[in-house]
């Protein structure tokens, strides 16, 4: 899988830093989407798609050393592992179809509350799922992200405005 993956980076350089990261975090990229997706193959298909999301932003991982590049790495998997679940639940198959109709207008406004957060740009995607759905403090989210605290205070808030802004043009909010 490594020489698809070589293949799609430019230079030489670029591919030896791939290299490189794809050594060091192939197992701990596994293991983060495996404790989300409790599947083997989903597992695999959200590393892969955490690779091809490395390539499409290669700038952004050949400034920091291999060894820094831990937090980045884990929310891209973590994210990618989450996106694939919720796709794989939207996914239901037909004879669960008939339950699905039956639940109530509430799941449904709680898939698209869950769907306005995915449209939050990465920045404040990756610190709002750190805060909210993980719950770590804002010094964790410090520590993994390499941000200060106040970064990611910033961060929490703007994003909470742009989740709010988000929420109230699709209709769940009502202006008080």
């Amino acid at each position: 899988m490594i020489a698809l993956y070589l293949q799609m980076l430019d230079t030489p350089e670029e591919q030896t830093r791939f290299e490189q990261i794809y050594q060091k975090y192939r197992g701990l990229m596994y293991h983060v989407a495996y404790g989300i997706l409790h599947d083997r193959q989903d597992a695999e298909d959200a590393v892969h798609n955490a690779f091809l999301q490395i390539i499409r932003h290669f700038k952004k991982f050949q400034s920091a050393p291999v060894n820094e590049l831990t937090p980045q790495i884990v929310v891209l998997v973590k994210n990618e592992a989450i996106s694939l679940r919720r796709k794989k639940r939207d996914e239901a198959p037909l004879e669960e179809g008939e339950e699905l109709v039956m639940e109530s207008e509430t799941i449904t406004d709680y898939r698209a509350l869950v769907d306005s957060f995915t449209r939050l740009p990465q920045t404040y995607r990756a610190v709002m799922e750190m805060k909210l759905l993980l719950g770590y403090s804002d010094g964790e989210i410090a520590a993994r992200l390499g941000l200060t605290k106040t970064a990611v205070s910033s961060r929490i808030s703007r994003g909470r405005l742009l989740l709010r802004s988000i929420v109230e043009q699709e209709g769940f909010l009502q202006d008080a």
